[in-house]
């Protein structure tokens, strides 16, 4: 009984974020970009995004329709990313 709780309120604090993944092939580590409001399966726009590589430093653009979207713990992207600093994708 104690897991299924747990579990829940896990799910419940996970948030939804677009990730890309760095193309240097020495590093291939994936970064958090933004919030998003829902976890949908892409976006429509062409527009594209600057991305500093968090682990390598390697800056690089991303198309926001190429973003995948992942739910993480909202602890884990706090911790590594600043959760009020990310900026939102509606």
């Amino acid at each position: 009984m104690i897991q299924a709780v747990n579990a829940r309120r896990t799910r419940n604090d996970n948030i939804s974020v677009a990730c890309a993944n760095c193309p240097a092939s020495e590093c291939g580590k994936e970064n958090v970009v933004a919030r998003v409001a829902s976890a949908r399966s892409g976006f429509n726009s062409s527009a594209e995004r600057e991305i500093a590589c968090k682990r390598c430093g390697n800056v690089f653009k991303v198309p926001e329709y190429a973003l995948t979207i992942h739910r993480y713990p909202r602890e884990q992207v706090d911790l590594e990313y600043g959760l009020d600093s990310l900026a939102w994708i509606e």
